[in-house]
Order: C-alpha cells, then sequence, then structure tokens
C-alpha cells in the first residue's frame, strides 16, 4: 500500500461551492452515520491498536478519535457562528499536532466516542433546521486563508468523518 493512499485513503475532499440539495442531504447523512460507524471500529480495535499507527508519521487510533472530537466540536462552532452572522465570521484554526500530545489524548478513547456521538445528534439536528438563507453563509478561515460557505464546510466535515474512519479501518485490518 503505498504512501498517498495510507495519508487520503478515500482521496482528498472534494468540495462543490454550488451544491444541490441532495448534496447536502448526502453529507449531513453521512455525519449522522459516522458516529455509529466510529462505534463499531471501537469497540473491534484491541488494546494494543490503540496505540498503533495507520502510517509512518501518522497518529495512532487514540490520537484520531480524540483528534475527531476536537475537531468536529470546532467545526460545529464555526458553522454556527456562520448561521447566525450578517457577515462571514472569521474563524481561526487550532494546533491539532499540539493538541494530540495533550494529556487528555492518553485517555479512554471511548470518551471521545461517547462524546462524538452526542455532538454529531445535534448537529445534524442543527443542519437539518438551516433555512436557505443560512445556508447561503459562510466562514472566513484565517489559517486556510478562504471562505467557506455552509456548503462546503458540511462536505468538508463529512469528508473528514470518512477520511478518519478509513484511517482507523487500516489499523483494524492491520491484525
Amino acid at each position: 500500500m503505498n504512501e498517498e493512499f495510507r495519508r487520503y485513503p478515500i482521496g482528498k475532499a472534494q468540495l462543490d461551492s454550488a451544491a444541490d440539495e441532495a448534496r447536502i442531504e448526502a453529507s449531513i447523512a453521512v455525519i449522522g452515520r459516522a458516529s455509529k460507524q466510529l462505534t463499531q471500529i471501537a469497540k473491534a480495535l484491541t488494546e494494543a491498536q490503540w496505540d498503533q499507527s495507520y502510517r509512518e508519521g501518522g497518529w495512532t487510533a487514540r490520537q484520531l478519535v480524540h483528534h475527531l472530537a476536537d475537531s468536529h466540536m470546532v467545526a460545529f462552532h464555526r458553522q454556527r457562528l456562520a448561521v447566525i452572522s450578517k457577515e462571514s465570521p472569521q474563524v481561526a484554526g487550532y494546533p491539532e499536532k499540539l493538541f494530540a500530545l495533550l494529556p487528555d489524548y492518553s485517555t479512554d478513547p471511548f470518551l471521545s466516542v461517547i462524546l462524538l456521538a452526542s455532538l454529531h445528534e445535534k448537529w445534524v439536528s442543527f443542519l437539518n433546521g438551516i433555512t436557505e438563507e443560512g445556508w447561503s453563509r459562510g466562514y472566513y478561515h484565517l489559517e486556510d486563508q478562504r471562505e467557506y460557505s455552509m456548503k462546503e464546510s458540511v462536505q468538508l466535515y463529512a469528508w473528514h468523518s470518512q477520511h478518519h474512519l478509513a484511517h482507523l479501518r487500516l489499523i483494524l485490518e492491520a491484525k
């Protein structure tokens, strides 16, 4: 298996700024299913696999799960700000590589599995309630130096969910 596949097992995110309703609904459905898929994978991982990586220099399964929780909490917050703001809010990135070194990243990964289950349920409820006006909004990401529309953002985090679930499957399949 080559390095590029290990790094991007489902490919890089393909965002459609003019996504139709079907693509948005599909992205929301992916976010809705992701926590159940994560729970299934997490239950199948052995204790040793939690501290294995999907590639040389990549995060461990434990770090991936905690990263998903951090990243998706941030994404949910960004999207909510975008929907309520008349002008695109500026949002900062966060030091995800440094977060992965914090003490909570060595804790029980099921803490983040449980957090994600609740967060994704609330997130899907939020996404399903967004009006046409809300979908027309977005936020400016200071680190990426670009505007993300709400339509792009929901596609991005659907991809992000599946991207890291694929990394976890690589670890699981390496038994």
